[in-house]
């Protein structure tokens, strides 16, 4: 624990912005504080793929029974067991399935036990005596510093034994980021509080948000909603007595026309359990029956009912009312499908669509119609017909430029949706993200610029009739053999070749020091920094031996190492310069020459980010100043964290409606 840096965290950092907290009005000193509230939900946008993935890991091993243990020290703890204390009375949940742990032990909840969260051993001790299950138990590690030992001790433990692990820190880089005992990092940054390092503000409401995402995901996914009902409840208490009778008569029309004599019979014959209830009441089927169905359906009512309930959930029951949004990328292909009203009623995500990759035509069909399913996952099976399900459809894929793609491609999927050619929209991914320009009308011209395993940047410009815009120039993109720098994939090669040149300077017997921070974290990363410097094959490790991950993405994960070190290691930050520098002044820099085609000043264009790399808030903000010293003074900046949800939305409100 490096105390002497303590105050270069984050989460220890002067708010200029609270500086005369103490002398203003009271009424001053209350908006003032509602305002720094409002920079928290921004801060966690950014990762909320990473909590997506923890949810999608987490969801088959709550599902067969495994443990999620959430694990902090003071307000960190209490948060913990806060959310783990909420899942059993919400969704009915096992009362030993989710456990919140506190350094200093049950005292510490209303107590501070001072000196409790500096032991490593005491965390390793705790996760101990739990006697976790390594391919069921998952531990959930909370520092808003992301250097509490206590914390740090228990994932290190949970880690060696083979447990999942999650951390959510409001710091980066952190120890808890650099540590390699963490499987999924969660690590908004809201910024310093209004009273200088008092974590249970802004950093403890980022942190209760991510949780409360994790927990109610996980719930959902185990199919303890229908729709967004709580079907799964246990009417202990005369609330949720009223509540499951509410639920009851809302989804299902047997059960709207029972007595509340009637409803509290039929819920004590289901030993007070909504989904079984709604069940018996569906099927007319006997209790033991129904329980054996919801078994074998893993919980889900909508697959243990062989017809739709009323659903009265904003989700119209006729055909042809639902819009489809997909954004198929290098690394992901994600779904997103919303009512006209622009309700999110799926979402579902599945591997990487890059056309140029080597994904064929058929192979990304069948990722598209994968990822489609995924998203339709909560609606019975009888209302997921893709040939009637969808009005209209906007689908992005890396790649589609490519010659001949697109028309290749085209009928193919109009045949597999039941659309005419004017019903869907396939474009390139990037073209997704232009509709965040629809909401600045006073700007003629957007550049839009993606940096995540890979880069490119377009300029878009208002068409003439002022009813959306198109592409007139394009710059970078190549794809990850032939540059995209600033991307993930040119950050982490840059990366690996500096150690690469490393071990061979120590083999040649040319360089007598030790590894530096960087290498080692490099080695660690790649999963080969167990043998001495001398004898590791760099090389094997990345395209011999055999990994779930391609080559191209291990190598573009190593970015997330460099940048966690970018400020504290001058080779990490040099890496990240250079990067930035190449992306700010060639591919950007090209759009924004007079002589560039389409060419608009920027104080009359807006600037719109989005990538995984982008979504790094140091490299955003260092990229915005390489920007800067071009003289680039876009009338606006918008970071878009998912561009499946934006193009749905669109598509609900302005096009093919």
């Amino acid at each position: 624990m490096d105390l002497a840096n303590l105050s270069q965290l984050q989460t220890e950092a002067v708010n200029p912005r609270t500086a005369q907290i103490d002398l203003i009005s009271t009424l001053e000193m209350c908006r003032l504080i509602n305002e720094e509230d409002h920079r928290v939900a921004p801060s966690v946008a950014p990762y909320l793929s990473e909590i997506a993935a923890a949810i999608d890991a987490l969801t088959p091993r709550v599902r067969d029974g495994g443990r999620v243990i959430y694990v902090g020290a003071g307000t960190s703890g209490r948060l913990g067991i806060l959310d783990a204390s909420e899942i059993p009375p919400t969704f009915a949940a096992p009362l030993w399935q989710f456990v919140g742990l506190i350094a200093g032990g049950d005292a510490a909840i209303r107590r501070a036990q001072e000196g409790a969260e500096d032991s490593l051993a005491a965390g390793e001790a705790d996760m101990e005596a739990l006697k976790l299950i390594p391919e069921l138990d998952t531990v959930v590690g909370i520092a808003a510093s992301g250097r509490t030992p206590y914390v740090l001790g228990s994932l290190a433990f949970a880690k060696r034994i083979g447990c999942l692990t999650i951390g959510v820190v409001c710091a980066s880089p952190s120890a808890m980021g650099t540590s390699g005992t963490v499987d999924f990092l969660i690590a908004p940054l809201p910024g310093p509080e209004v009273v200088t390092g008092s974590t249970r503000l802004k950093a403890g409401t980022a942190t209760k948000m991510v949780l409360n995402m994790l927990s109610t995901g996980i719930m959902i996914r185990t199919g303890k909603t229908y729709g967004n009902l709580m079907v799964d409840l246990v009417a202990s208490n005369l609330k949720l007595e009223q509540r499951s009778r509410n639920i009851l008569r809302r989804l299902s029309a047997r059960c709207d026309s029972m007595t509340d004599e009637d409803l509290d019979t039929l819920m004590a014959r289901c030993k007070g359990r909504v989904k079984l209830a709604l069940l018996v009441a569906e099927t007319g089927q006997p209790v033991e029956h129904c329980e054996e169905r919801l078994d074998s359906a893993g919980g889900v009512l909508a697959k243990a009912l062989e017809t739709s309930l009323a659903r009265n959930v904003q989700m119209p029951a006729t055909n042809r009312q639902y819009v489809l949004c997909i954004d198929g990328g290098g690394s992901k292909c994600a779904a997103v499908i919303a009512v006209l009203k622009g309700t999110v009623v799926g979402r579902g995500t599945t591997g990487p669509c890059n056309l140029t990759d080597g994904n064929g035509m058929e192979e990304a069909v069948s990722t598209l119609i994968a990822a489609t399913n995924d998203a339709l996952s909560t609606l019975p099976s009888s209302e997921r017909d893709l040939q009637s399900l969808f009005k209209s459809a906007w689908i992005g894929l890396a790649g589609i430029d490519r010659k001949n793609f697109r028309e290749s491609l085209l009928p193919k999927i109009c045949a597999l949706f039941g659309f005419t050619e004017k019903e869907i929209r396939l474009t390139n991914d990037v073209d997704l993200l232009v509709a965040a320009a629809s909401s600045h009308g006073d700007c003629s011209s957007a550049v839009v610029v993606i940096a995540g395993t890979g880069s490119v940047a377009m300029r878009y410009n208002r068409s003439d009739n002022g009813n959306g815009y198109s592409r007139v120039a394009r710059s970078g993109g190549w794809g990850h053999i032939l540059g995209d720098e600033g991307g993930g994939y040119a950050i982490g090669l840059e990366a690996i070749k500096y150690t690469l040149a490393v071990l061979e300077d120590m083999r040649l017997g040319i360089r007598t020091e030790p590894l530096g921070c960087l290498e080692q974290a490099v080695l660690q990363r790649l999963g080969c920094a167990t043998c001495g410097p001398k004898q590791i094959d760099l090389i094997s490790e990345i395209l011999v031996q055999q990994h779930k991950q391609t080559i191209k993405s291990r190598i573009a994960g190593v970015a997330e190492v460099v940048l966690s070190m970018n400020g504290q290691d001058d080779t990490a930050s040099a890496i990240v310069g250079r990067q930035i520098d190449y992306l700010a002044s060639r591919t950007v820099g090209r759009l924004l020459e007079p002589g560039c085609a389409g060419y608009v000043p920027t104080e009359h264009t807006g600037l719109i980010l989005s990538g995984s790399i982008l979504s790094n808030q140091p490299y955003q903000d260092q990229f915005l100043d390489a920007l800067g010293r071009k003289g680039a003074r876009f009338a606006y900046v918008e970071r878009v964290s998912d561009a499946g949800l934006l193009g749905a939305k669109h598509l609900t409100s302005s096009w093919c409606i």
